[in-house]
């Protein structure tokens, strides 16, 4: 049986701590033929050093060094664009996969264009916490406004066929403002089905350093800091994807862009109607998520186009 080359983007910066089981994990994968793309985003401590010596024991490996520091959003892009498999796999540096991660993603997506699995999450040393479905629900389908105010895939999760780069490059890539798997997620709902293995297949490490803050180790790096704070943006930038939902998001645009207390009660009425699709990924009770879209309705914001 041939099996079809699969790309594994690796984006690094200075990384050195863990980065060296992360590597172990992805060149001992159960599924063999990968093409394993690195960039490093002009790291200054050892990362540089420890993708040379991985790279002189697997051929597969791919080593870029960027001329300047892009940041960890469209370095991504950058490793996306060039991956050459016939389905892209997107990998942080301070995971850990399940050896047979690849293999399982790849034969339960049968031919579809997304697909996501559950992470256990682990501390600084390895040692279990939480899982990630402990904390949110896993959306899986073809809806996407469960993504309007929340996330559940996390882009180490994903697995997505190549054509999907092109509905990347089609509505314009990554934007630095805003977290790439977010993006990822809302498109893969407009235009195809999002499919969920409920399985953990990584072993997705917290601690304060990280781009992600599923636990809140890191005040200055909450989740919905991009989407809470910025949410005006965040819907506009959504609002430009054609689909059956584009309607519908400008008209919360546009109750939020008025901002008088007529058009902000309007807004709550229009997202409770919608409470259930809208907060499906949020695991908390029909008050707390009721209060929470007050909160969101009522709160002032920026108005800037930027």
């Amino acid at each position: 049986m041939n099996e079809p080359l699969i790309s594994i983007a690796l984006c690094t910066y200075d990384g050195e701590n863990y980065l060296a089981e992360q590597l172990e994990s992805l060149i001992h994968q159960s599924y063999h033929n990968l093409e394993i793309i690195i960039i490093d985003d002009r790291s200054s401590d050892r990362t540089w050093e420890i993708l040379k010596s991985f790279e002189e024991q697997d051929q597969r490996i791919k080593l870029i060094q960027n001329e300047t520091n892009l940041g960890y959003v469209k370095n991504f892009e950058k490793a996306i664009y060039i991956s050459e498999g016939q389905y892209v796999a997107l990998c942080d540096q301070d995971d850990i996969w399940e050896l047979d991660k690849v293999e399982i993603l790849f034969n339960k997506v049968k031919g579809g264009l997304f697909i996501y699995h559950d992470s256990q999450l682990i501390d600084v040393n390895g040692h279990n916490l939480n899982r990630v479905s402990d904390i949110m629900n896993m959306y899986y389908g073809s809806n996407p406004l469960p993504f309007l105010f929340n996330n559940c895939i996390s882009g180490h999760s994903c697995l997505f066929r190549n054509d999907f780069v092109e509905i990347l490059k089609q509505n314009g890539g990554f934007n630095s403002r805003f977290y790439h798997d977010w993006w990822m997620a809302f498109l893969a709902a407009n235009y195809g089905e999002i499919a969920y293995v409920d399985k953990p297949l990584v072993k997705y490490r917290q601690h304060s350093q990280s781009n992600t803050n599923i636990l809140n180790l890191n005040e200055k790096k909450s989740t919905d800091v991009k989407h809470q704070d910025d949410n005006i943006n965040w819907l506009r930038h959504c609002a430009k994807v054609p689909g059956k939902y584009q309607a519908f998001i400008k008209r919360i645009i546009n109750l939020y862009e008025q901002q008088n207390l007529v058009a902000s009660s309007k807004l709550m009425a229009l997202l409770v109607m919608h409470l259930d699709e809208l907060l499906f990924i949020k695991k908390k009770d029909f008050w707390s998520k009721l209060n929470y879209l007050r909160k969101v309705s009522f709160k002032k914001v920026s108005l800037d186009n930027t």
